[in-house]
């Protein structure tokens, strides 16, 4: 579909999927090698369907799977079965790798920023238009101003991340991304550690990237009034599937056990 930015059909993964990635080894996955069970299931059958510059929250308990989800959408791991469409095109599992989801123009934004300690701002965010040739010397120089601008961080280009509050760090992270001209954003817990000023800040910059460029945005986070606050739909990955998209006030009224799990500290009291 012409209209899609992604679609997940009957997805699975298993612990096994995401041994020899790029991230650290979970603790579970280090308990199931243990016993010799990598091939339990952390996700058996999930459906996603994401158009074209909506925004979606994916949300649900610790240890549920969610950012792993997030890796097998990114190349990073891979299902056991199903099916992942990007942008209509199917992209069948030999290929599912980084590099052939990355040329599809779809970036990756990880939780702890993943920024070079070495490189100042103003380098992070070059870095990978330089690797991948991403234009002449002086349009590669536009395009980071442009990131800079758009998650307001020119004021410290030339810092270093350690000289950087977290909330800076998480927005130097996106716009390295966002240079890179992504059509699909996914962000892996965007507000974690952040104070209200920051998350307040954060959140509407966020925005301005669907407004203003129609990317389309997977957001995993704990906080979900992220959903309210973007007014996006919510999906939880709930009993190793995904839940049905609905809106934040849906979840926070309705009487199911996902409801009253974890909006019990959001319902208005009576």
């Amino acid at each position: 579909m012409k209209n899609e930015a992604l679609r997940i059909e009957n997805l699975h993964l298993s612990y096994r999927g995401l041994a020899g990635t790029t991230f650290s080894k979970p603790r579970a996955l280090a308990f199931f090698d243990r016993n010799r069970d990598t091939d339990k299931e952390l996700i058996s059958g999930a459906n996603l369907t994401l158009m074209r510059g909506e925004t979606i929250c994916i949300g649900g308990p610790s240890g549920q799977g969610k950012s792993a989800l997030l890796r097998v959408i990114a190349g990073l791991a891979r299902p056991s079965a199903g099916k992942l469409y990007y942008f209509g095109e199917h992209i069948p599992a030999e290929r599912q790798t980084a590099l052939e989801i990355a040329k599809r123009q779809v970036g990756l934004v990880f939780q702890n920023g993943a920024l070079i300690s070495n490189l100042r701002v103003r380098d992070n965010i070059a870095l990978p238009l330089r690797y991948h040739k991403r234009g002449t010397p002086e349009e590669i120089e536009t395009k980071i101003n442009m990131a800079m601008d758009l998650m307001r961080v020119r004021d410290c280009a030339t810092m270093f991340p350690h000289q950087l509050s977290v909330g800076m760090q998480k927005r130097v992270a996106i716009a390295r991304s966002w240079a890179m001209d992504p059509e699909l954003l996914l962000m892996d817990e965007p507000t974690a550690g952040l104070d209200n000023y920051n998350r307040r800040n954060l959140l509407p910059l966020i925005d301005n990237m669907r407004i203003l460029f129609k990317t389309s945005i997977i957001i995993i986070t704990h906080d979900l009034m992220i959903a309210k606050e973007l007014n996006c739909n919510l999906v939880f990955l709930y009993n190793k599937t995904l839940t049905e998209p609905h809106s934040f006030d849906y979840w926070q009224n309705a009487d199911n056990a996902i409801s009253r799990e974890l909006f019990r500290d959001l319902r208005t009291s009576g």
